[in-house]
C-alpha cells in the first residue's frame, strides 16, 4: 500500500495526543485533500495525561475527552485551485478544568496557474490557540488558566519555473502576528513581516543547488517589550532526488538579529535546515530532519533563544488496514540568559481502518524536559484512544 493513498479523513494517531504548540505551523494546502470535493472529518476519543501541569513532582494526573472536527472545501476555477476550511481541537479534562481548551482555525488558499512557467499562491489563516504548559517559550510559572492567543497569517508567493526545469525562483512575502487574549500577557503581542526568496538551479535530473535568503521585521505593540528587531540571513545548500526511494535537501547559512535596543546588541549565529526522505518500500517512509529556529522567551521583553531540533519520523503500513506512525524528536533551547533546556518528545501510534470512512487509533506520547534551572525538569506520559470518521463529497 502506498502511504500517499490514504483516505482524506486519515489523521495520524501518533500526533493526536498533543495539539500544536506554537504559531509556526504552515498554512494548510487545500491540494492535500480531494482536489474537487467537500471533505468532512470528525475524530473523538478519550485519553489519560499522567502529569497535567508538567511539574517536576508530577503528582497531578487526569483523564480527558478530545474532539477534532474539520470541514474543507476544494474546487477548481479553470486551471486554478481554490480551498477554504475549518479545523478544531477541543479537550475537556475530567477534574482540572483550567486545562480545557478549544483551539480552532479557519484558512483559505488559492493556487493560480497563470502560465506554463508562472504560478501565484495565496494563503491566509486565523488561528485561536494556547501555549502548552512546559513547552518551549511558555511561561515557567502560570498558576491560572492556559495562556490563549489569536494568530493571523497572510502569505503571497510567486513561482517562476517548474521543479523539472533548469532554474526556478520563488519570492514570497508573509505578514503575521499574535495577540494574547488573557492572563495579562499583552506585552508579548507582536507583528512580523517576512520578505524572502528561494532559488534553485538543477545541474542534472537528480541534483540541484539551492539559495534562500530574506529579511524580517518584528515589532511589539507594548513599548515595554524591547525585543523589536530586524532579522536577516542566507542559506546555501543542495538537494537531490537520487532514486524514487531517496531525496532530500540540506541548507546551511547565517542568521543575523539586530535589536533596536542598543543595550541588547546584535547577534550572528549559524543557521541550518535539512531534511532527508527514504522510502525503502511504497508502504514504508522514513524522514530525518534538523533545523534551527529563533524564538522569544515568554516573559515578554526578557530575551530570546535559539532552538536546535533533531528528529526522525517513520510511517509503515503493515497491511491495507493497519499503519504505524512514530516520531522521535530532541531539541536544545539556548537562551540569552544562562538558561539551557533540553526537550525530548516521542510519539507512537497505530491506526486500523475499520471501513472506508471509519478508523480507530491508539497512541502514546512522551514529553520530557531537562534544564539547568532547578525545578523545571518534568516527565509526562499521555495516552489516547480515538475514533475518526471522514468522507468526501465529490463534485
Amino acid at each position: 500500500m502506498d502511504l500517499t493513498d490514504r483516505p482524506a479523513h486519515y489523521s495520524s494517531a501518533a500526533t493526536a495526543a498533543e495539539p500544536s504548540t506554537s504559531s509556526e505551523a504552515a498554512i494548510s494546502d487545500p491540494r492535500s485533500g480531494n482536489p474537487r470535493a467537500l471533505t468532512l472529518r470528525l475524530a473523538t476519543g478519550m485519553g489519560y495525561d499522567a502529569n497535567v501541569f508538567r511539574t517536576e513532582q508530577g503528582t497531578r494526573s487526569d483523564f480527558f475527552w478530545n474532539v477534532r472536527p474539520a470541514i474543507i472545501l476544494n474546487g477548481w476555477a479553470g486551471k486554478h485551485n481554490l480551498g477554504v476550511g475549518y479545523e478544531g481541537d477541543y479537550r475537556k479534562y475530567f477534574e482540572f478544568d483550567t486545562e480545557d481548551f478549544f483551539d480552532h482555525r479557519i484558512f483559505a488558499n488559492a493556487n493560480l496557474d497563470l502560465t506554463r512557467k508562472v504560478d501565484v499562491n495565496l494563503g491566509g489563516q486565523l488561528w485561536w490557540g494556547h501555549d502548552l504548559r512546559g513547552s518551549m517559550g511558555a511561561r515557567i510559572v502560570n498558576p491560572g488558566d492556559l495562556d490563549t492567543w489569536r494568530e493571523y497569517r497572510v502569505k503571497a508567493e510567486l513561482v517562476y519555473g517548474r521543479e523539472i526545469t533548469r532554474a526556478q525562483i520563488i519570492p514570497w512575502v508573509e505578514f503575521s502576528g499574535v495577540r494574547y487574549l488573557n492572563n495579562n500577557q499583552s506585552i508579548r503581542d507582536y507583528d512580523r513581516q517576512d520578505y524572502r526568496v528561494r532559488g534553485r538551479w538543477r545541474f542534472n535530473p537528480r541534483f540541484y543547488g539551492l539559495v534562500e535568503g530574506g529579511f524580517a521585521r518584528v515589532n511589539h505593540l507594548n513599548p515595554a517589550n524591547d525585543l523589536d528587531r530586524n532579522e536577516s540571513g542566507i542559506l546555501v545548500g543542495f538537494g537531490w532526488q537520487a532514486t524514487a526511494k531517496t531525496s532530500g535537501e540540506v541548507l546551511v547559512g547565517l542568521l543575523n538579529r539586530d535589536f533596536d535596543d542598543p543595550a541588547r546588541g546584535d547577534s550572528r549565529n549559524l543557521d541550518w535546515d535539512a531534511r532527508i526522505h527514504w522510502s525503502p518500500k511504497p508502504y514504508s517512509k522514513v524522514t530525518a530532519y534538523t533545523r534551527r529556529t529563533s524564538r522569544e522567551d515568554a516573559s515578554g521583553g526578557v530575551g530570546t533563544f535559539l532552538a536546535d531540533t533533531f528528529g526522525a519520523r517513520w510511517r509503515h503500513a503493515f497491511t491495507q488496514r493497519l499503519e504505524l506512525d512514530t516520531t522521535l524528536e530532541y531539541t536544545v533551547a539556548d537562551y540569552d540568559s544562562p538558561r539551557r533546556d533540553k526537550y525530548l518528545r516521542w510519539d507512537i501510534g497505530l491506526t486500523h481502518s475499520l471501513t472506508r470512512w471509519l478508523d480507530i487509533g491508539a497512541s502514546y506520547q512522551y514529553l520530557g524536559r531537562r534544564s539547568n534551572i532547578p525545578g523545571l525538569d518534568y516527565n509526562d506520559h499521555m495516552f489516547l484512544l480515538e475514533l475518526r470518521a471522514g468522507t468526501d463529497y465529490g463534485f
